[in-house]
């Protein structure tokens, strides 16, 4: 019509709402009776209040810390944080992480939020009950909002990072809905924007939102899902890491210990040896198994001594 005004792009903030921020729920629908009184019970700090964008962190760090603990994993860190020079907020776009079993896909989405400064929902892909990823109805006693509107709301940040760890192992019974399907929807940009959460009965913007999925294998999941994320390979550290993965095994050993890392000393050349023997490269869950049994007796031999 003559004279109104243009819809605004979907990316323009809405008035009133802080710069770095977005309104992720403007409202709740009616709440009805019985069970929908409460489902939003927990959410009060999410919901008509624009919560705040983690700004983008010094990526030559984030790549240098990485690198440290996943020296094997130079080309995956790259083809992160690539996606993220020249912008002002974190979002990446959606990802799926594939490697084999003990490679370190999981621990290294959980050490990619930390370094970037956002929190780290996970999913549990083998487990997590079909349709729940995208919320259940209000009218079931068991209803819970969307998955990345819990993350949204656990950390009070825009923009956190969904983790659906072994995605490939997701059921494939359709009777509740799929993991799978749920995913697809959301992973749509123009559906994340406006999300119709069944449960909170309102429209989300859940733009913001990274979701980083993680599978041993690809090739059994549905060609939608694997048109919408972005494939890297993570590949096993081999032998001629070992030196290099130590440190931050280490200090990973220390901390679960309760000890500062900082009075953790190195290994010695025999003890390198020992364990090059042992491993000759492969899952990084073996190796840290055999510094589990290394380190006691090592310490038994300085006490000895």
């Amino acid at each position: 019509m003559p004279g109104s005004a243009a819809p605004a792009p979907a990316d323009e903030p809405d008035a009133g709402v802080p710069e770095g921020h977005v309104l992720v729920c403007p409202a709740i629908g009616a709440t009805g009776s019985g069970k929908g009184r409460d489902v939003t019970k927990g959410y009060e700090k999410s919901i008509a209040k624009p919560l705040p964008l983690v700004p983008t962190p010094d990526l030559v760090r984030v790549r240098r810390r990485l690198l440290y603990e996943f020296p094997q994993a130079g080309g995956a860190v790259d083809f992160v944080l690539c996606d993220l020079v020249g912008k002002p907020f974190v979002r990446l776009g959606h990802l799926l992480i594939v490697g084999p079993p003990g490679s370190g896909k999981s621990r290294f989405v959980r050490r990619l939020g930390e370094e970037l400064g956002t929190g780290v929902f996970r999913v549990d892909g083998s487990n997590d009950a079909g349709a729940s990823f995208g919320g259940t109805e209000r009218r079931w006693y068991s209803a819970e909002p969307a998955r990345p509107f819990m993350a949204v709301n656990r950390f009070l940040q825009a923009n956190p990072l969904v983790l659906v760890d072994e995605v490939d192992k997701a059921p494939t019974r359709s009777d509740y809905g799929r993991l799978w399907d749920g995913m697809i929807s959301f992973l749509e940009p123009e559906t994340a924007a406006r999300f119709p959460d069944p449960c909170v009965q309102a429209e989300l913007d859940l733009s913001w939102v990274s979701v980083v999925a993680t599978a041993n294998v690809d090739w059994n999941l549905p060609a939608p899902l694997l048109d919408r994320l972005r494939r890297i390979e993570f590949p096993h550290p081999g032998p001629e890491h070992l030196e290099a993965l130590l440190p931050a095994l280490l200090a990973q050993a220390a901390a679960e210990r309760g000890t500062d890392p900082r009075w953790v000393q190195g290994l010695t050349g025999e003890e390198v040896r020992v364990l090059r023997r042992a491993w000759r490269g492969g899952s990084v869950r073996r190796l840290r198994r055999m510094l589990d049994v290394l380190l006691p007796h090592r310490e038994q031999a300085a006490v000895r001594h």
